[in-house]
């Protein structure tokens, strides 16, 4: 009998201990009813596991949007005699859409054993607004839901809240099919006091964009989210220390996910068939233009300048291309935006700057900037224009070529030529003594021979001035590489007086107005193509560096490379 006993008491305890040393595998949720804003708790549970469980947690992507973990946790415990041990990863889940949606059955790995979850379903009811009075919402309100394409929509987004709280994070929207344009972003969140059918809230605004919508057709302005800690008080039993002091030391809090509704905006066609000039512009736009003066040499520059004001889309379209006399040559523009910060429509001015050099004298014209816009207030596509602006250009000046100013450089070197300062004692003769000096008999001689011969004279002075330009040509290298050697206040304008003064020397030029067209005329069929085209490139960079800002880096070294290139070019010209 006693030996009976006791294999029955052998048995259930090898029993116990293989039924407590099984692994079991249980999946759940903290709620199954929840609102749209609120997050759900979801656990994987793995007991008398040896090692942590491995699962596939991409099913479940399809409903829900992970925002935070796993979290891992491990639980041991010994209960009559027995330990049993857990194992378990936890996630938080938020809902991705209203209805009954499904936290389907996942596969969990331990060892080498693959257990299968059951599946959970979840109740997701629409997020607590005001019909409903909830403590905590963010409220998104669009200034117009039915837009056309490049018509801007001013989405406000509030929180509204009844509790204290402080914002850990905010997820801003991002949609398809709209450009953003910031207006506010709220780096500190300031509340003030509101009511809401009599229920008193605190509310402050999050974030205000402007959405262009760029495509036609029913678009969707995604959510905003936000990461909240809301403060409660713990739930301990009423003592001695239970006052407002003793209740801040226990005070918790929770960590809530709010979003706001998704926003439909019906994106309507054009009312008829845009123009062909039209670009996308749309809102309420001006155009004007201007030069900084109307009178100009050959060869001196000209600043061109568009503004472009308004309210609409700016920056989301270009301008028309602009059309300027052939005889000018242009630079690229640069262009700033300005905007107006203390306005909820996109309001600004965008300027450009054109840099013109006229090379050819005469009156000119430049024509009128346009731009057509659809005004969605009146439905209508409208076109504005600038006013046309007159240039006259006046011959430029033969004492110089292209367009130079004196500078201290060009000062130090005529005060080298005109410098006459006498360094030696003078010579003192008695004021009696009478006598004819040398210089005097010299010139009675000099006087006698031009007298007698002044056939030989004039031809002597008509030989000289007829091989003046041969000379010069002979020694334009020299006088060229001689000057280049000196340093130059503008590199840009001496480097070009240097090399269009050589070239008008060696090739025989009549005109003083040089320019890189007149040069790639005149060295054509003279020199190798390579040369002609760096000799033109040269003399574009001394322009561009004297009127635009795209040659700055090429001062450093702009005199020797005119240098070594005047040497090529003039073993090639005979």
């Amino acid at each position: 009998m006693i030996c009976k006993t006791i294999y029955r008491m052998i048995f259930f305890i090898t029993l116990n201990n293989f039924i407590v040393g099984q692994v079991t595998v249980t999946a759940s949720v903290d709620a199954n009813n929840i609102s749209r804003s609120e997050t759900v708790g979801f656990k994987i549970v793995a007991i008398n596991a040896d090692g942590t469980p491995n699962v596939d947690i991409s099913p479940i992507l399809k409903e829900f949007k992970i925002v935070s973990g796993p979290a891992q946790q491990t639980n041991i415990q010994w209960l009559n005699g027995s330990m049993t041990s857990s194992r378990s990863l936890s996630w938080t889940l938020l809902a991705k859409k209203v209805g009954k949606l499904n936290v389907p059955a996942l596969n969990v790995t331990v060892g080498k054993q693959v257990y299968r979850t059951n599946p959970i379903g979840i109740t997701v009811e629409k997020g607590a607004g005001r019909s409903n009075m909830a403590n905590l919402f963010i409220e998104a309100k669009p200034d117009k839901e039915q837009v056309y394409p490049g018509e801007q929509v001013t989405v406000t987004y509030r929180l509204f809240t009844r509790l204290n709280l402080s914002i850990e994070d905010i997820e801003y929207p991002k949609s398809v099919g709209f450009w953003n344009e910031d207006l506010r972003v709220v780096q500190t969140v300031r509340f003030r006091d509101t009511k809401i059918k009599g229920v008193e809230y605190k509310v402050a605004t999050l974030y205000k964009a402007a959405m262009f919508p760029t495509q036609t057709g029913n678009l969707v302005i995604a959510p905003m989210t936000a990461i909240c800690n809301v403060e409660k008080p713990s739930r301990r039993s009423k003592g001695v220390f239970d006052n407002s002091f003793f209740n801040s030391m226990y005070r918790e809090s929770q960590r809530q996910f709010i979003q706001s509704d998704s926003l439909d905006i019906d994106v309507m066609s054009y009312p008829k068939r845009p123009p062909d000039d039209f670009t996308g512009a749309v809102g309420k736009f001006n155009v004007t233009a201007w030069v900084d003066t109307p009178n100009v040499k050959v060869n001196e520059a000209i600043t061109f300048r568009v503004k472009l004001s308004g309210s609409g889309n700016l920056n989301q379209f270009n301008m028309n291309m602009i059309s300027f006399p052939q005889n000018m040559e242009v630079f690229p523009p640069t262009s700033s935006f300005k905007r107006d910060e203390f306005r909820d429509e996109l309001t600004g001015e965008q300027n450009f700057e054109y840099i013109l050099i006229p090379r050819l004298a005469g009156k000119f014209q430049l024509n009128p900037i346009t731009l057509t816009y659809f005004d969605p207030d009146v439905e209508q596509f409208i076109t504005t224009r600038s006013k046309p602006e007159g240039i006259t250009v006046y011959p430029g000046d033969k004492s110089e070529i292209a367009s130079t100013k004196f500078n201290r450089q060009d000062i130090s070197m005529i005060g080298e030529d005109i410098r006459y300062i006498r360094s030696r004692n003078p010579s003192w003769y008695n004021i009696g003594k009478q006598y004819i000096p040398i210089w005097a008999w010299g010139t009675y001689l000099i006087a006698g021979i031009l007298f007698v011969f002044p056939g030989m004279f004039s031809k002597v002075k008509a030989n000289r001035s007829s091989t003046a330009s041969f000379r010069q040509s002979r020694s334009a290298l020299r006088l060229a590489l001689k000057n280049l050697s000196k340093p130059a206040d503008d590199p840009f304008a001496y480097t070009a007086l240097v090399m269009y003064r050589y070239f008008q020397s060696k090739l025989f030029l009549s005109s003083d107005n040089l320019d890189p067209l007149i040069l790639e005329l005149a060295l054509k069929d003279k020199v190798h193509k390579s040369l002609l085209l760096e000799a033109v490139s040269l003399a574009k960079i001394c322009d561009a560096g004297r009127y635009g800002p795209e040659a700055g880096n090429a001062a450093e070294t702009l005199q020797t490379k005119v240098g070594e290139l005047l040497k090529k070019i003039d073993k090639e010209i005979v």
